[in-house]
């Protein structure tokens, strides 16, 4: 009888659901070789290899050029792999395939979706007056389930007429795009010192993201007042993560 030979053990595979654009993720792979050798771990995204750790070659790590994958080489390892400067098209589908030598020869792999998120804000006149219709749209990308979006208008909650809601858009690839309409006429009580800040969220589970825009009086001297921006038009992103 020969004897029982215990080899590879792919433990652990993590990888981030969601990722904040602009900022990074760490995707992880743990594993035993117990009697065996490792031959070589390779990472995937969408089917296309991105990285690899090879410990009997040198150097011992090689990154392959893949669309919206921007690895931190120096913060990366076999049993990591750090990724930076992500964009909307870091999302997708990444998997670790582990190879030993002898004695088992044995390759395992395990994958999992990572999603993007940043809700934007879209069909908005950078400066307007009283008396004008806003008309516009907060969306939310490429998601599954489907964001849950919300406009806010000076930090407060976009009153029910004021809000359109549309079903969510099936996309080929099984996610989803979430889109929330806001049409409403400007009044006086909409501008704060010359300015209205418009912020949209995105929600999804404990996934919270937040898009902001600062609107311009037009019909107005002054340039709008607000703490820390002195442009007629301001629009950034603030996003964050509730665990």
């Amino acid at each position: 009888m020969k004897p029982l030979v215990i080899g590879l053990k792919l433990e652990t595979v993590s990888i981030p659901q969601y990722g904040v654009k602009d900022g990074s993720a760490v995707l992880g792979c743990e594993f035993l070789l117990e009697s065996d050798t490792l031959l070589v771990l390779k990472w995937y995204k969408d089917g296309h290899e991105f990285y690899r750790y090879t410990p009997q070659v040198k150097p011992n790590t090689l990154t392959f050029p893949v669309d919206g994958v921007y690895v931190d080489t120096a913060a990366s390892d076999f049993n990591k792999v750090s990724l930076r400067n992500i964009t909307l098209s870091t999302g997708g589908t990444y998997k670790c395939e582990v190879s030993a030598d002898r004695p088992s020869f044995r390759t395992l792999s395990q994958q999992g979706d990572m999603f993007i998120i940043e809700p934007e804000i879209s069909g908005i006149h950078p400066a307007v007056s009283v008396g004008d219709t806003i008309t516009g749209n907060c969306t939310s990308y490429h998601t599954k389930p489907a964001a849950s979006l919300m406009f806010y208008i000076n930090e407060e909650k976009a009153e029910t007429e004021y809000i359109i809601e549309y079903l969510p858009i099936p996309e080929p690839s099984g996610l989803e795009t979430s889109v929330l309409g806001l049409n409403f006429h400007l009044e006086p009580r909409h501008f704060r010192n010359g300015a209205m800040e418009l912020k949209c969220t995105a929600t999804i589970g404990n996934g919270y993201w937040v898009k902001r825009m600062v609107v311009a009086e037009a019909n107005i001297n002054a340039q709008p007042s607000i703490p820390g921006h002195n442009r007629l038009l301001s629009v950034w992103s603030n996003i964050s993560i509730i665990e």
